[in-house]
């Protein structure tokens, strides 16, 4: 499965760059980062989305990351936001709509099987 992951945040001129930098490394192993005017944006393969995977298991938080990304599907395509805040210190926490003065992370994921990418990140929990 072929993967690559795009998380973009609003770089605003209160923050601190390396807060916000420490905040997508709390939720990316990225390969790639670029730093614009106003935003901070990661990008990287499937192996780069291994903390978030990790943290989803941990946190028992597999079935609203599932129903968040299902929420999400486009065209080769998965969408979701994270909250700044909660990533800050390690947490990952979906929102639906904008609700931080920081903004939120934005994380577009692009694959070539978006039901295999999903059951794997965060696989439906089957009740006994």
């Amino acid at each position: 499965m072929n993967c690559k992951i795009y998380a973009k945040t609003e770089l605003n001129p209160t923050e601190d760059i390396d807060k916000v930098t420490k905040t997508l490394k709390n939720m990316f192993d990225y390969d790639d980062m670029e730093i614009g005017e106003n935003y901070v944006l990661v990008s990287g393969e499937k192996e780069s989305i291994t903390n978030l995977r990790k943290e989803l298991k941990e946190r028992k938080i597999r079935s609203v990351a599932r129903k968040m990304m299902l929420k999400g599907i486009g065209a080769n395509k998965i969408h979701f936001k994270l909250s700044k805040q909660a990533a800050f210190v390690g947490v990952p926490n979906f929102v639906e709509d904008d609700l931080s003065p920081l903004g939120e992370i934005d994380v577009e994921i692009e694959t070539n099987d978006v039901q295999r990418f999903i059951d794997w990140i965060a696989p439906e929990i089957k009740s006994v």
